[in-house]
């Protein structure tokens, strides 16, 4: 596998994110400032050009900061992917997670989807849109826990959580050494 440039980012700011509840699956729109988050990072990434490609997560908060940062960076489609949605939380969606200590947290979000079963859907994604555009620049739109989980399953070292509209450029050899060790989930 060539080396493909993929950059994870996190979605712009909702009101649940202002609140501090937990999303999960529950879709919501961007508030304002998601909005001005996404045109932000819109304008720093278009420094940073050219991009090939723009996946999302078909969740609209994703969508949204995507279709932001597809449109100012020329790229005339956003290519959605349910293997990027966020992590299903059941019953806990909708929570308050301010204020909860870390084991707290823990219990809220162990409801509904397992991690390992995001791991394995998540870095499916993104071994795949590697094989799709070796040797381009790619831009991957998600959520908290997703890009997260996958993050700390690649690397085998605990990542916090992104910011709203916040970046993070993957290693590739991790994805490759992770793939290497691990079956593909399909």
């Amino acid at each position: 596998m060539t080396a493909t440039t993929i950059v994870l980012i996190r979605h712009g700011q909702t009101e649940w994110n202002r609140s501090e509840r937990l999303h999960g699956r529950s879709d919501l729109p961007l508030n304002a400032t998601g909005i001005a988050q996404a045109h932000s990072l819109a304008a720093e990434l278009s420094c940073d050009g050219p991009w090939d490609a723009v996946y999302s997560s078909p969740l609209f908060r994703a969508c949204q900061s995507a279709q932001i940062l597809a449109d100012a960076l020329g790229i005339a489609k956003v290519q959605e992917n349910p293997e990027l949605m966020e992590r299903d939380f059941g019953e806990s969606e909708g929570r308050l997670v301010k204020g909860l200590d870390d084991e707290q947290r823990r219990l809220l979000m162990e409801v509904g989807e397992t991690e390992d079963h995001l791991v394995q859907r998540g870095v499916n994604a993104l071994f795949k849109i590697a094989v799709q555009h070796p040797q381009q620049r790619v831009l991957v739109v998600s959520h908290a826990a997703w890009i997260g989980s996958v993050l700390t399953a690649l690397s085998g070292e605990a990542h916090a959580p992104l910011a709203n509209a916040q970046m993070i450029e993957l290693d590739p050899a991790l994805l490759v050494n992770f793939v290497a060790r691990e079956p593909l989930w399909h």
